[in-house]
């Protein structure tokens, strides 16, 4: 999926055209049953774009004020730390808009068995399990409440490579959606030694629920994100902004040189130029 990351960080800073879109896409693997031509499967997907006219498209979250987004702040419990060892076995997400929750996301996965480890950490075993719904039928459910607004998690590389797996292995394809780290948002809007979740909802104050359960880490991850919206710089006015910012490794942008010739030197210029470094050799001899 480097492609599409390229393609999305095209996107993050300007249009592009629906064709060189559809091109790209179409080498992707993972895309090979998408119709990428199709702006609303993408959509599905969650990838936020928007057609600004007959050839171009640019995301979303460049155009929608910050105060209008909607971020899913999600936390997952999971058997394993990659699918091919192991599923989710809880789901939680909070939607957030304006700093305010509109909506809320909490279920249990069908598993068969439970490592004794995570039982210990989550409190979750195979009879709390043995109704819960299957994992397809979870994520089905949890793309249409994700729909194709802002990723959000702590920890956000490990909760979203997971679900997307996740999705691909039941036949939903991977997510597309913009996505947002709230340790990397904190580290830069909030002063403290240490950002882990546990150490945060401590020095924070925050509501305190089930410790290592999806929903009220979530939950808490939320309350964590709108502090952090309290302290951003005041030149932040989009998501696609506050994504930007929030990156721990922001690409800095190289200077466009479109004549890469060097200026012509006057010969008076020139000869300033000679009379000065015969002056420094002069002096190098002196010492």
């Amino acid at each position: 999926m480097r492609r599409f990351d390229t393609l999305a960080n095209r996107l993050s800073r300007s249009e592009v055209a629906l064709s060189n879109i559809e091109v790209t896409l179409r080498d992707i693997e993972e895309l090979s049953c998408v119709d990428v031509s199709d702006i609303e499967q993408l959509r599905l997907l969650g990838l936020p774009l928007v057609q600004t006219n007959d050839k171009y498209v640019a995301l979303n979250t460049r155009l929608t004020a910050l105060e209008e987004q909607i971020f899913c702040i999600v936390d997952i419990e999971t058997t394993a730390s990659d699918v091919e060892n192991g599923q989710i076995i809880e789901l939680g997400a909070v939607l957030i808009q304006n700093s305010k929750e509109i909506d809320r996301f909490e279920s249990l996965v069908y598993a068969p068995e439970v490592p004794e480890p995570i039982v210990e950490l989550t409190g979750i075993n195979a009879d709390k399990l043995e109704h819960a719904p299957s994992l397809r039928s979870v994520l089905e459910k949890f793309r249409l409440f994700l729909k194709d607004y802002v990723f959000v998690a702590h920890n956000v590389g490990f909760d979203y490579k997971f679900i997307s797996d996740s999705f691909m292995q039941c036949g939903y394809g991977p997510m597309l959606n913009r996505r947002l780290c709230t340790i990397d948002l904190a580290k830069k809007t909030i002063k403290s030694e240490r950002y882990g979740l546990e150490y945060l909802r401590e020095f924070l104050e925050l509501e305190k629920g089930e410790l290592h359960r999806a929903f009220w880490d979530a939950y808490n991850a939320s309350e964590i994100f709108c502090k952090s919206l309290q302290n951003l710089p005041d030149d932040i006015f989009t998501a696609e902004e506050l994504i930007a910012f929030a990156n721990p490794n922001p690409k800095k942008r190289k200077k466009k040189n479109p004549q890469k010739q060097k200026p012509k030197t006057t010969k008076s210029a020139k000869s300033s130029r000679s009379s000065k470094s015969k002056n420094k050799q002069s002096k190098r001899r002196a010492k």
